[in-house]
């Protein structure tokens, strides 16, 4: 089979030098983005650890697609297959994709290329000590990656919402890697199932140290102390607190505290910029007078979002369907299941609610017929209210069922063949009271009543041919 991959062309910026096959309006903005994270990510990290400024220029790579990357890793770095992107010390060279990665992706690797020049070690023969705190460099690679949209433009470092998730979920779960665990945890921690929990923490633990009214004084001494061969643990315990059990009670209240949902309505889209979203399996996604626009491909494609974990919440948009199958995702940031939970089809005519387990193992729960008009505005609702869920549009509820989750923290939109508008979408805590009804029925399922009929192919409705298969996005 011939090779139909598109040349790599380059881009220069002040500091970055991007190679990539996407087109050049992404290539050209990326770099814009690029080179101001790399001026930020200098300054933030002099001022962390103490150290003069080190200007580091770089080379990255950025795939279009997830099967080119991963055809180069498995040449140069066999292990990290599977991962969003690797830093290539020997060429000063981060190498990764568009899809399916957010930009913090991009960012976190280009900080590895920072730490090494204040460690003198682009090879990371640093991990391969004994007690080395690997979770330091990824944490802080995480910290410093970790970004707040500000119109068109980016400010770091920002809360991580989608780590701050994964931190709540692993407490709810009882899945929290212990502090001592952590500390001196291997490399291969950070690669496979376990590596959302690890980077999660890591990240957690240097944001913490970094804001703490004490601890962040004591920083760029554990960074000299581990820079000169020091144990890290040892080190820690050194500047942080002997006792370690004391010290993970208080970073766990400090946890607790970070993710309480806000009182006041989170807008998810500010109607300039979607550089805070993850594009998931492709399409075109882009900002048009103060709408998300997304064109379809062949593929089933997916835009997504990380919150804390919210509860009793609304998520609502409005919406203009011009063609296909558009719809709403609720999900959740936790290692330990499949991320989408319930998918809200929406096409003309009709709304389907779907329940998805697995990327194959996707069933419809309920679905009504609705005023929805192709290229007319419609105001899409989703309520969440103790274990009830809820669909409205324009005001109306067209459907209210049981729900088998109460705790989202992942909220998307995707495009099946679709071209789509969205705008005004945001998240709203719910203080309404639960109908006794809708909390003693049990969760529709397909074949039940007010469900519609379920084949093997999938339900028998008019939906049917707009089935998406989501799969797990790199979060």
């Amino acid at each position: 089979m011939a090779n139909t991959d598109r040349p790599l062309r380059t881009w220069r910026g002040k500091a970055i030098t991007l190679r990539t096959d996407s087109d050049e309006a992404y290539a050209r903005a990326l770099l814009h983005k690029l080179d101001s994270f790399l001026a930020q990510a200098n300054t933030e990290l002099s001022r962390v650890l103490d150290v003069p400024v080190r200007k580091v220029g770089a080379t990255i790579v950025v795939f279009e697609a997830q099967d080119r990357y991963q055809r180069q890793a498995r040449r140069n770095a066999p292990g990290l297959v599977n991962n969003g992107g690797y830093y290539d010390g020997s060429t000063r060279t981060v190498v990764t994709y568009r899809f399916n990665n957010s930009m913090q992706l991009f960012f976190h690797e280009l900080v590895h290329a920072v730490m090494a020049e204040h460690f003198h070690d682009h090879h990371f023969s640093r991990y391969t000590r004994r007690n080395w705190p690997i979770w330091f460099d990824e944490g802080m690679s995480e910290y410093l990656g970790s970004y707040a949209v500000e119109g068109t433009g980016i400010r770091i470092p920002a809360q991580n919402k989608g780590k701050l998730a994964y931190l709540s979920n692993a407490l709810r779960h009882r899945a929290f890697v212990p502090l001592r665990t952590l500390l001196s945890a291997p490399a291969s921690r950070f690669s496979g199932a376990s590596m959302n929990i690890y980077y999660a923490e890591s990240w957690g633990l240097v944001d913490y140290l970094a804001h703490h009214v004490v601890h962040r004084s004591q920083v760029p001494l554990f960074f000299r102390k581990v820079r000169a061969g020091e144990d890290g643990l040892a080190a820690f315990q050194h500047c942080f607190g002997r006792d370690l059990a004391a010290f993970e009670s208080t970073w766990l209240a400090h946890i607790r505290r970070s993710v309480r949902p806000p009182r006041q309505p989170v807008w998810l889209f500010g109607g300039q910029s979607i550089d805070d979203w993850t594009v998931h399996e492709g399409g075109s996604w882009k900002v048009t007078s103060g709408a998300i626009v997304g064109r379809g491909d062949k593929h089933y494609n997916y835009l997504i979002k990380s919150e804390v974990p919210m509860r009793d919440f609304s998520f609502e948009l409005d919406m203009m369907l011009e063609k296909g199958t558009a719809g709403l995702i609720l999900g959740n940031n936790y290692h330990g299941e499949y991320p989408y939970y319930y998918l809200v089809d929406v096409a003309r005519d009709a709304v389907m609610l779907r329940r998805s387990y697995t990327a194959t193992r996707i069933e419809p729960v309920k679905q009504a017929f609705a005023d929805i008009s192709i290229g007319h505005w419609v105001h899409l609702k989703v309520t969440v209210l103790e274990h009830a869920i809820s669909v409205s549009v324009d005001g109306r509820e067209v459907m209210v069922t049981r729900s088998d989750r109460d705790s989202y923290s992942l909220f998307g939109l995707y495009l099946y063949h679709a071209k789509a508008r969205f705008k005004n979408v945001r998240l709203s805590r719910e203080r309404r009271e639960v109908p006794g009804w809708a909390r003693s029925k049990t969760l529709v399922r397909p074949g039940g009543a007010g469900a519609p009929a379920a084949s093997p192919g999938g339900p028998a409705s008019p939906l049917r041919t707009y089935r998406p298969s989501p799969r797990a996005p790199a979060l």
